[in-house]
């Protein structure tokens, strides 16, 4: 078995997940190969389907295979002949670990997050949003990177906290090329996938953050911060979940009251955004100069008290 730590969870794997950062942990969660009942609805190349009970969710694709995830506690692997070992542990720590982290009773945001000044500052949307660019971004202007695209938050009325991932980002070739990257110089993050690993190890830390911010993502005419109101900023939280389609299914209730201590206890705005990569370094330094307001004014607020 090997080793890892990602949002604070000490993992063993039967399968190498070289992206994890590497740690002798007792084990929260186990990876292990086994048989796996698949769902009976076929579906396209590269869609999931999945099944779902109190316990256990089943994720299946028809050309990859089905991962079992279990009470939180083990993703049991079942392959098709031949799948490339990277394209199971993008089903792994993407949609699986997503599930996962669900059944242990965490807030799971499609977002990408950095660290800013000690506190964990999350960019959420829909895929093809910009997340992952977003955080580039801040990374090549010295942020360090907490997560991306699976955001895991504990969030109850005393505190709001943000579990660090693992120290990547999936980049396509022309968004790594507006943050300075070479794609060439980056692994595919599969042979018939033209995105790239980009790894951040650089200031990575597997600690928990308090969560100090929400952007959500929006294309516009105009790149500009908005705060959004109370209950635009749960709607928004709702819609940007992780697998929002398990809901039903897989905490719900203990979902929703995440989502509105959030809204009670963290300013979410949105970021509305060129679609065009040129005007990427304006967007970030609309949002550093933002964070730094934030930020200036959060230290004022604790002085005045």
């Amino acid at each position: 078995m090997f080793s890892y730590v990602a949002y604070t969870l000490g993992i063993h794997s039967a399968l190498p997940l070289p992206e994890l950062v590497a740690r002798e942990e007792a084990a929260d969660v186990v990876v292990r190969f086994g048989r796996v009942d698949r769902p009976l609805p076929k579906v396209k190349a590269g869609e999931v389907c999945f099944r779902t009970t109190a316990d256990e969710v089943t994720l299946f694709w028809e050309d990859v295979g089905a991962f079992s995830v279990r009470g939180g506690r083990e993703i049991i692997v079942d392959p098709l002949p031949g799948v490339e070992e990277r394209v199971l542990r993008l089903c792994i720590l993407g949609p699986a670990f997503g599930v996962l982290l669900r059944q242990r009773g965490r807030l799971v945001l499609h977002a990408s997050a950095v660290d800013v000044a000690g506190g964990a500052v999350a960019f959420l949307g829909k895929t093809g949003w910009g997340k992952s660019t977003m955080a580039a971004a801040l990374h090549a202007r010295g942020y360090y990177v907490v997560a991306d695209d699976v955001t895991a938050v504990s969030a109850d009325e005393d505190s709001t906290v943000v579990f660090p991932a693992f120290p990547q980002l999936k980049l396509w070739p022309d968004a790594a090329v507006a943050v300075g990257d070479v794609p060439d110089m980056l692994p595919r993050l599969s042979s018939n996938l033209e995105k790239r690993d980009r790894r951040t190890i650089l200031g990575f830390s597997p600690g928990p953050l308090p969560l100090r911010g929400v952007y959500v993502l929006a294309f516009g005419e105009t790149q500009r911060i908005e705060t959004l109101g109370p209950q635009e900023a749960l709607v928004e939280l709702v819609r940007h979940s992780y697998g929002a389609g398990l809901l039903q299914t897989v905490g719900a209730s203990s979902h929703f009251l995440q989502c509105a201590s959030i809204v009670n206890n963290v300013t979410i705005r949105r970021l509305s955004r060129l679609e065009s990569l040129s005007a990427l370094s304006d967007l970030a330094q609309l949002v550093e100069e933002n964070l730094a307001q934030s930020v200036e004014q959060s230290r004022s607020s604790v002085q005045s008290f």
